[in-house]
């Protein structure tokens, strides 16, 4: 029981990260760009 609820959980987890994918994968991106620009301007700084 607790394996085929917890597999039916992950299933349901999966499939919504595949459908917000796109759009998660561009927010990764665009915070890791905004890290990025942050940083190197802190170095240039110092």
């Amino acid at each position: 029981m607790g394996t085929s609820t917890l597999s039916r959980f992950q299933r349901g987890a999966l499939a919504q990260l595949v459908s917000e994918g796109h759009h998660t994968y561009q927010d990764m991106a665009d915070a890791l760009g905004v890290a990025k620009s942050t940083i190197s301007y802190e170095l240039d700084l110092t």
